[in-house]
């Protein structure tokens, strides 16, 4: 995933005790992971769809739809395209590959900033020669509340088959 962005999820005491308790006794937590971040992977896509953050903020359109129509952050589709998750007994994660030449971008449309000239007078950014631009935060990693809630529920679930079938995953 791009180096620099991480999101850590935070439950409720309960339920952290409860994870704790399954993963001493031995419980293997990736189906739940597996499941959290291939959930996560796909309202992180569906967000460059909606063009909206976590939350359903809207994201501001950029200049380019502004002026000839399209989506925001989907010009030829490479930081869609890098979205990728993984897991293993204790994370899941989901994020822009390092692999993909976006991963170099992403972290300015997700937490936004200003790009400016460096050893030159000058850049050119969208055709325009200009001394800085000033990108705005368009996050599309992260969760809201409705996605805490499908997570927790995941994790309730996966709980109730360890601790229904005697400690073993059923």
């Amino acid at each position: 995933m791009a180096e620099g962005i991480l999101v850590d999820v935070q439950f409720q005491d309960s339920l952290s005790a409860a994870l704790r308790r399954a993963a001493a006794s031995g419980a293997d937590l990736s189906p739940a992971t597996k499941e959290i971040a291939t959930y996560l992977e796909g309202v992180t896509r569906l967000r460059f769809e909606e063009g909206k953050g976590p939350g359903g903020a809207k994201w501001r359109p950029s200049e380019r739809v502004r002026e000839h129509g399209g989506k925001t952050l989907i010009l030829t589709g490479d930081l869609l395209s890098s979205i990728g998750s993984d897991y293993g007994p204790t994370f899941a994660e989901v994020g822009p590959e390092r692999s993909f030449g976006s991963a170099v971008y992403a972290a300015i449309h997700q937490f936004g900033g200003t790009i400016a000239a460096s050893g030159r007078r000058a850049l050119s950014f969208g055709g325009r020669v200009v001394h800085s631009v000033t990108i705005p935060a368009r996050p599309y990693v992260g969760f809201d509340e409705p996605d805490q809630e499908r997570m927790t529920e995941i994790l309730a679930d996966f709980m109730k088959r360890v601790f229904g079938a005697g400690g073993a995953v059923a």
